[in-house]
């Protein structure tokens, strides 16, 4: 009985959050990481890859680049889900905080890196709205690092969790991912390898993000 009133409980919390999204985005607007003001011509870079992958750190690093506001979804739902279940309502309140975000911070001339796994068309489908809506040009960006060293860092999760890292993903949520294809999306996208030559690969993005700002200027 206990269980079922804890199950009935959760499930009437996310009711409560997804009825509420704009309201608890602009809540949460302050714990994110977002600069005082804008800095340069707003855009959205749109990471995309596997658990485990880096995508956060590869987030960090553009974000402070870029004078980016740095969106991750792991960030929202640690902070509205004291136990997290990726139960589908629950992703739903997740994903529409963060594109709540995304629609304000880009309303307000801020650039933008949304951190999320973003693995289907179908993830993808809200934030590029968004970023159509707002006029903004839109760099999606696959981090990719060897399946090795991800597993590695998956294990070590389980043993001692990083500052800053929100997951809950493990290795077999790492597996159970890699067992349904990435579906990439529609035109070009740019691929970035978490590895050795990380700065070089930083650059490159960089270079391609001020790139398609200037051709939409």
């Amino acid at each position: 009985m206990r269980h079922r009133r804890s199950a009935a409980a959760t499930k009437a919390q996310t009711r409560a959050y997804g009825e509420r999204v704009a309201l608890i985005a602009s809540q949460l607007r302050d714990e994110i990481d977002a600069p005082a003001t804008p800095a340069g011509r707003p855009v959205l870079v749109m990471l995309m890859g596997f658990p485990g992958v880096g995508k956060s750190h590869v987030a960090r690093l553009l974000a402070a680049r870029l004078g980016a506001a740095h969106v991750a979804t792991d960030q929202l739902r640690s902070r509205l889900f004291i136990a997290a279940t990726y139960a589908p309502e629950e992703n739903v309140t997740v994903f529409g905080a963060a594109d709540a975000l995304l629609d304000g911070l880009l309303a307000d001339g801020h650039r933008v890196v949304l951190d999320a796994t973003h693995l289907r068309r179908s993830y993808r489908s809200a934030p590029l709205a968004t970023a159509a809506r707002r006029g903004v040009p839109v760099v999606p960006v696959r981090v990719v690092a060897d399946d090795a060293e991800t597993l590695a860092r998956l294990a070590e999760r389980r043993v001692a969790r990083a500052d800053g890292d929100h997951s809950d993903a493990d290795e077999r949520v790492f597996r159970r991912m890699r067992e349904q294809p990435f579906e990439p999306p529609d035109g070009e996208y740019l691929e970035i390898v978490n590895g050795a030559a990380l700065d070089d690969e930083v650059a490159r993005i960089l270079a391609a993000v001020e790139r398609a700002c200037a051709s939409a200027s």
